[in-house]
């Protein structure tokens, strides 16, 4: 049983969420709202009981299903079908929907790749489609929100599901389509042709962004818009009035703004043996952002993602530099044990050998570049298919030795986040 009676009490789902799962603990964190971290395994030991909504961030679903495994996937439904609230975003609303990596919490299935626009991001206009909804409080008709690279929703003819938000027209200038910005002058229908791939921003022009459904006594509210993206005040207030709705509990008051800078100097200055190799992993990282940026591949488009020529990753390159980020700015709390040191060494020779080889990806496909339209996935040249498939694997979803690293990571990071939560470090880095 959850709890009878809401207060507002919010988890947020840490597995298989990388740099989606940092953008949304400083967001949360940020906007004040009440929240704690949770894993597959505390799920599925029925930590669950004690919240009254489960965010669950971006990411890959199927990674995210596979984390939680049956019996957390059965905790879930449980949970909402007793009351419980759901909100998932971009790959947390995948994991809800009734396919075969799903929880099946709402009756609705998603467009297959070749159907919709797989690579746009940026802000996009928004009809608020239930306008009285719980969701737009204080909300001006006509904002505009984030999406990154969302997936689309196939509702069918169920009636059962509600659209609160509906796609209108992309904002020019601060949005992409891969690695094209969408203006009005861009000739759509050439691209497409030369990328092999969907593209024109128009065909997601009245598909559905946002909808709810309910399960039981529970409500589930799924969202390809990123309510969760930092320093977007429309989406954040959106987040915390579908908090609320969801909770039950008191609209959080504002925090302290903690939105984290890149930290040029590798984060904290500690200088015991931990948070040292910490900053020696994440300059590391840090010269290959450069290298990348120098060569004309990619540049800063927010202080957490890069704007990538299509032919190369970026993602996964962000999310290495946000999580190595991440644990510099909580080095001061990383411990000094045998266990605690010899992961981060680990981690240190890890990341020098990527480093290596990932250089010389990048400049065999730059000059792949230079011949004409690279695939990020397809390629004749056997070096680059070759290096690609042992850094990241041969699909689109986190592998290869991109995923050994950054699964390190992530083992050393949570611990540290979550005593972050209890209070037990303070904001300028030191322990309490």
């Amino acid at each position: 049983m959850i709890n009878s009676e809401k207060n507002g009490k919010v988890a947020l789902f840490w597995d298989e969420s990388y740099l989606w799962g940092l953008l949304a603990y400083h967001t949360l964190r940020g906007l004040g709202v009440d929240f704690k971290l949770l894993t597959g395994s505390e799920i599925r030991s029925g930590a669950l009981n004690h919240f009254d909504a489960l965010f669950v961030p971006g990411g890959w679903a199927g990674d995210k299903m596979e984390a939680l495994g049956n019996e957390g996937a059965v905790r879930i439904r449980s949970f909402v079908e007793s009351g419980g609230g759901y909100l998932g975003i971009c790959g947390g609303a995948g994991l809800a929907l009734t396919h075969e990596s799903g929880l099946g919490l709402a009756p609705i299935g998603r467009l297959p790749t070749r159907a919709r626009v797989p690579s746009f991001s940026g802000l996009i206009g928004v009809e608020q489609a239930q306008p009285a909804h719980a969701m737009w409080e204080g909300i001006a008709a006509g904002t505009p929100f984030h999406a990154w690279w969302p997936g689309q929703f196939s509702l069918g003819d169920d009636t059962a599901v509600q659209v609160l938000a509906r796609y209108r027209e992309p904002v020019p200038g601060v949005s992409y389509v891969t690695d094209l910005p969408v203006e009005p002058e861009v000739d759509w229908p050439k691209w497409e042709a030369s990328y092999g791939i969907n593209l024109d921003p128009a065909r997601l022009q009245g598909e559905p962004a946002v909808i709810e459904a309910s399960l039981g006594e529970g409500r589930v509210i799924l969202s390809y818009l990123h309510f969760d993206t930092e320093g977007d005040p429309g989406g954040n207030n959106v987040l915390v009035n579908l908090m609320t709705y969801l909770a039950g509990g008191a609209k959080p008051a504002p925090a302290a703004d903690l939105r984290r800078t890149r930290p040029a100097g590798g984060g904290s200055p500690s200088s015991e043996p931990g948070a040292r190799i910490a900053r020696e992993t994440h300059e590391m990282i840090a010269a290959l952002i450069d290298f990348g940026r120098h060569n004309f591949l990619w540049r800063w488009r927010t202080p957490w993602v890069l704007q990538w020529r299509r032919g190369v990753r970026g993602i996964e390159y962000s999310t290495l530099f946000a999580l190595s980020s991440e644990i510099c700015i909580h080095a001061a709390a990383i411990g000094n044990s045998k266990e605690d040191t010899s992961r981060l060494k680990r981690l240190r020779i890890m990341t020098r050998s990527f480093a290596a080889a990932a250089r010389k990806l990048l400049m065999l496909e730059r000059f792949a570049m230079s011949r004409g339209p690279l695939s990020p996935l397809k390629i004749s040249d056997p070096e680059i298919k070759a290096l690609r498939k042992e850094l990241f694997s041969s699909t689109r979803r986190c592998g290869g030795r991109y995923r050994e690293i950054v699964e390190l990571m992530d083992r050393i990071l949570l611990p540290l986040l979550k005593q972050d939560l209890t209070g037990k470090r303070r904001l300028d880095g030191g322990v309490k």
